[in-house]
């Protein structure tokens, strides 16, 4: 074996042992960060992402290691650093957008498994958010009467970035939607007296719930502290028709207790109009509710 040969054989060594050392020492301390993380961060989304965060230095910087130690001149370093960046841009540019919209949907109001959100005009429950796409159980109809239609709904993380696709979520802590009922009573009928009647019922029949609706407004407040107060109170509207006048009864309600309030303040509407001779309800006489008001994201 020659002499120049030794020397290079020897040279390639001495590279190859230092490499080793220093991706030995750049893996240790990826040990310690991932550690501290476990240790200090006790949010579970935020631990996750500090972890995707070390993981991905971790071997970028094992990469880069590498490059700078195998090349002669540190001129070519750069070159090929540059060759490659720019090749992989191209080639991966919507893999790099779909990283990049990761974490924006994990932000302060971003989205996480088990949270049911609008994407696209299709509403669903998340299931899985990965670093380049996420999923999404398909829900059919809206409110408390969302069912899983049997498909899940892939869409990639850069979702986010599109002008004309929107991620639609609840706010954490709130969970109400709006519901709607309406009649038309005879135009004959007293304006200020059906006012009365019907907002004395909405208040009866959802007294036993006000509070935790003020409590979720007040939490809406909080998290949302950049907005004005928001009140989550039952609106109630009269305004003339050709066929009388007409009554439109907005009102919030709880998610898990829909039915149950609807059913309330229906009983309670009917009741007050029953009780009360004076009010004549105009054509057939049966008031119609709406539960769809909301997006579907209030499933």
């Amino acid at each position: 074996m020659s002499t120049e040969l030794r020397d290079e054989l020897r040279d390639f060594l001495v590279r190859l042992a230092i490499l080793a050392v220093i991706i030995a020492a750049v893996f240790v301390a990826g040990g310690f960060w991932s550690r501290a993380i476990l240790r200090y961060v006790r949010e579970p989304r935020r631990r996750y992402q500090f972890l995707l965060l070390r993981k991905i230095v971790t071997w970028v910087a094992v990469a880069a290691i590498i490059g700078i130690t195998f090349a002669s001149e540190i001129g070519s370093v750069f070159t090929f650093a540059g060759l490659l960046t720019a090749g992989v841009a191209v080639a991966l540019q919507s893999v790099i957008l779909s990283v990049a919209g990761y974490f924006f949907l994990m932000g302060k109001y971003g989205i996480r498994v088990g949270d049911r959100v609008q994407i696209g005009g299709v509403s669903g429950e998340v299931v899985d958010i990965g670093l380049v796409r996420l999923h999404l159980l398909e829900l059919n109809g809206s409110g408390s009467d969302a069912q899983p239609s049997g498909r899940v709904v892939a869409f990639s993380n850069s979702v986010v970035f599109q002008p004309t696709s929107g991620v639609f979520k609840r706010i954490p802590g709130a969970s109400f939607v709006w519901h709607e009922i309406r009649l038309t009573f005879s135009p004959e009928n007293n304006y200020r007296l059906i006012q009365e009647r019907i907002a004395k019922a909405v208040d009866i029949a959802l007294g036993d719930h006000r509070e935790e609706i003020e409590r979720q407004g007040r939490h809406m407040e909080q998290t949302l502290n950049s907005i004005s107060a928001i009140e989550l109170k039952p609106k109630i509207l009269l305004h003339f028709t050709a066929s009388g006048i007409e009554v439109t009864v907005r009102f919030p309600v709880e998610l898990r207790n829909a039915v149950d309030i609807d059913d309330h303040v229906m009983r309670e509407i009917n009741a007050a109009i029953g009780q009360e001779p004076k009010l004549k309800l105009a054509g057939s006489g049966i008031p119609t509710l709406r539960t769809d008001l909301s997006p579907p994201t209030d499933a």
